[in-house]
């Protein structure tokens, strides 16, 4: 990989590259003629007249321990993210056990039947182990509930 045969010329140590979707992103670690490291994070994507687009990234030797917290403290707080959901469903499904459960055909029926019945939302809600928003939004959409 490297090549020390033209002097001043920025040498390539390592590259990883990665396809994603319609992007392609490169990590390459070169160095400079002086031995200075640096990381080369670059993207690569097909435009819709179909050239391809680049952007790049540069970030010295000096700079990548802060550049690494950096990228840590945002993956960490997507990650977050997603297990404060899965969370919040637990949560959710402690108080409501079939909590965002796809609905069968038969409970249609018995949810319509229960509201033409005089059943308030909230009885409903204990007797399908539901969310009383769920319960509303499913009549709403069988068209049994009035328009509020």
């Amino acid at each position: 990989m490297r090549d020390n045969s033209m002097p001043g010329k920025r040498q390539e140590l390592f590259s990883e590259r990665v396809f994603a979707g319609s992007r392609t992103y490169f990590f390459d670690v070169k160095e400079t003629a002086k031995g200075t490291r640096y990381l080369v994070i670059s993207e690569s994507k097909r435009t819709s007249q179909g050239s391809h687009e680049h952007t790049r990234v540069m970030v010295f030797e000096e700079h990548l321990e802060a550049f690494r917290e950096g990228l840590e403290k945002t993956l960490k707080f997507i990650l977050k993210k997603e297990n404060a959901k899965t969370h919040s469903i637990e949560q959710i499904r402690h108080k409501y056990p079939r909590a965002y459960e796809k609905w069968a055909e038969q409970e249609d029926l018995r949810l319509k039947e229960g509201y033409a019945q005089g059943k308030t939302t909230s009885e409903l809600a204990k007797i399908f182990q539901r969310k009383p928003g769920a319960i509303r939004a499913r009549l709403k959409r069988l068209g049994a509930l009035e328009k509020e």
